[in-house]
């Protein structure tokens, strides 16, 4: 069995992760829409719950390979140049395509302190962009994580603080605490600092250190375990996620931060690094390379499309065919804009060039190191 090594990536399967992880951003929020701006019959609404929740490893996973890869970064390059290196493929970006939703979606009555807030939460027109000062924050934040993921304890101590996190602010959405508007502001909040989401990016710079071992551990079983615990976990979110949205009315309990949500994302990396480690596709390293360009892309598009008709999001055929047409004509866009002058502007310094790959490399070779 044989990886193939794209440019500088040693981490093929964690290419395979991106990939399936930005289609399922896309069907997130393809789905969101249909669940609370359309009112869809019966079995629309359940598989539109369904694709949502199963959809929901997908940052997770983002934050898990960018801790996999921070700690080598980390390693090659000072603090200094990797903080300036992210300066420039993630706050570029995500100043210019923030200042172009403002410009293109938002109100103008909106006042400059909802201003200032959507550009340092990136809670905004486009929505999806929270995840930039969060993953900011946790490059920030590197030195000091390098130093507690030396420790096991720690790294299983800051899993148990985010779990008993996700508990309480659930029990609080059970309970009807706090108003929903301000309920609505703490989720946006939370959804963009690195408080709770911490313990993905941990999960990752400590599975770095250990790598090797766990590719070993993962091609040592079956794809059938995988699929076992993925299956039984899926069952476990799709339960919870029911609950929640149908029976307690709450839209936030649908949301990341619940512990069948973990659950369920870490059961989701172990089966795609066995399936990235077992099958290789063309058209999924093609769509690695671009899977930031269309995760800062695809909101934008999925507005348009709404903005041309609603019935795109109106039943399971048209939630799939919108998914299908956000995730072409964003990967286009990306292509499109690469080819331009203002390619650093939009997508980061990383996309100036098309990456050049390299050669085969036998997973075995990697499992020694």
């Amino acid at each position: 069995m044989t990886t193939m090594v794209q440019g500088n990536n040693r981490f093929p399967e964690l290419d395979f992760v991106r990939a399936i992880a930005v289609i399922a951003v896309i069907v997130i929020h393809v789905t969101s829409i249909t669940l609370t701006k359309m009112l869809p019959d019966q079995f629309t609404f359940l598989s539109s719950i369904i694709l949502n929740q199963l959809s929901r490893f997908c940052v997770p996973a983002f934050l898990f390979v960018s801790g996999v890869l921070a700690f080598h970064s980390y390693k090659k390059n000072s603090y200094s140049q990797l903080i300036k290196g992210k300066i420039k493929d993630l706050i570029v970006p995500y100043l210019a395509w923030t200042s172009l939703g403002l410009f293109l979606f938002l109100s103008f009555s909106s006042n400059y302190k909802g201003i200032i807030m959507i550009f340092l939460t990136g809670n905004g027109p486009f929505y999806q962009l929270y995840y930039i000062p969060l993953l900011f924050q946790m490059f920030v934040l590197l030195p000091l994580i390098m130093k507690l993921v030396g420790s096991k304890k720690i790294v299983i101590s800051i899993l148990l603080i985010n779990i008993l996190m996700y508990v309480g602010y659930q029990a609080l959405l059970v309970g009807e605490v706090f108003s929903k508007d301000l309920v609505g502001s703490a989720s946006s909040i939370l959804q963009s600092t690195f408080v709770v989401w911490m313990g993905y990016f941990c999960l990752g710079v400590c599975a770095a250190q250990y790598y090797p071992k766990l590719l070993e551990f993962v091609q040592s079983k079956s794809t059938a375990f995988f699929v076992t615990i993925y299956v039984i976990s899926a069952i476990a979110l799709i339960a919870d996620a029911y609950i929640g949205f149908v029976i307690n009315k709450q839209m936030e309990l649908m949301g990341y931060f619940r512990v069948t949500v973990m659950i369920y994302s870490l059961t989701s990396l172990a089966l795609l690094v066995k399936l990235g480690m077992t099958y290789k596709l063309k058209s999924i390293t093609s769509l690695y390379r671009n899977s930031f360009g269309i995760y800062l892309i695809h909101v934008a598009v999925i507005k348009v499309i709404f903005m041309l008709s609603s019935v795109f999001f109106s039943n399971l055929f048209f939630i799939i065919l919108s998914t299908l047409l956000t995730l072409t004509v964003s990967y286009w866009c990306v292509e499109l804009i690469k080819r331009t002058p203002i390619s650093s502007l939009l997508l980061g310094q990383k996309n100036k060039s098309v990456r050049k790959s390299v050669s085969l490399e036998p997973i075995g070779n990697r499992l020694e190191r």
